[in-house]
């Protein structure tokens, strides 16, 4: 389940294990541009090219979505950038659990944006985590964690978000095997070390010249 290029990667990593992939969840095709043309995501774009089967509701927890993941049967979900939260009824899905890339070090910049956060913040280094998920938001038990990736001076979000999305494909590929034998170990957050970070508005990227 992903949406934006960043979550390529990952899908990538599943592919190249040769894993089955019952199907690829996205966000709906939305309009794009000055034109509004009607376009697909591009965890669609790029699924279309692999022949796989893609489905995009337009709400994860309905009903029509989730008796069609129960009739996939999966054994695991694996997520990245997917653009909802998922609900209970639809986490008790999957038999070993479903899981989240998240582009930051857990728990600091649980939230929408924490490659943006980290940038904003200062911050000199940042990374990827693989959680379990839960109900509550980017607090479930860790799985693994990357090596820190430096922010550069000339960072930008998506420069700096690319290579977290190449480092969570490589995370992918290192702890898949286990993840699908039901062998990994976990490990809980620490509640008093959590920071967030909010959903960045539209509005925000305008600049006021006077």
């Amino acid at each position: 389940m992903g949406t934006p290029e960043w979550a390529i990667p990952s899908l990538q990593a599943v592919l190249d294990s040769g894993s089955e992939i019952s199907a690829v969840f996205t966000q709906p095709d939305r309009p794009v541009g000055r034109k509004r043309v009607l376009t697909p995501s591009s965890i669609k774009q790029f699924s279309q090219t692999q022949k796989l089967p893609v489905h995009t509701p337009e709400k994860a927890g309905n009903p029509e979505t989730l008796e069609l993941v129960r009739s996939l049967a999966p054994e695991l979900i694996i997520v990245c950038a997917y653009g909802q939260i998922l609900p209970h009824s639809f986490l008790d899905i999957p038999r070993i659990g479903c899981f989240n890339l998240h582009f930051s070090f857990l728990p600091k910049l649980r939230g929408a944006s924490p490659v943006q956060a980290a940038i904003t913040s200062g911050l000199e280094t940042t990374g990827v985590s693989l959680q379990k998920i839960v109900l509550k938001l980017d607090a479930g038990p860790l799985i693994a964690a990357s090596y820190p990736e430096s922010i550069r001076p000339d960072d930008t979000t998506p420069l700096l978000g690319s290579r977290l999305a190449e480092i969570g494909g490589q995370l992918i590929r290192n702890t898949l095997p286990k993840l699908l034998e039901d062998n990994f170990t976990t490990s809980e957050q620490n509640e008093g070390e959590a920071t967030y970070c909010r959903i960045i508005k539209k509005d925000e990227g305008r600049v006021r010249w006077t």
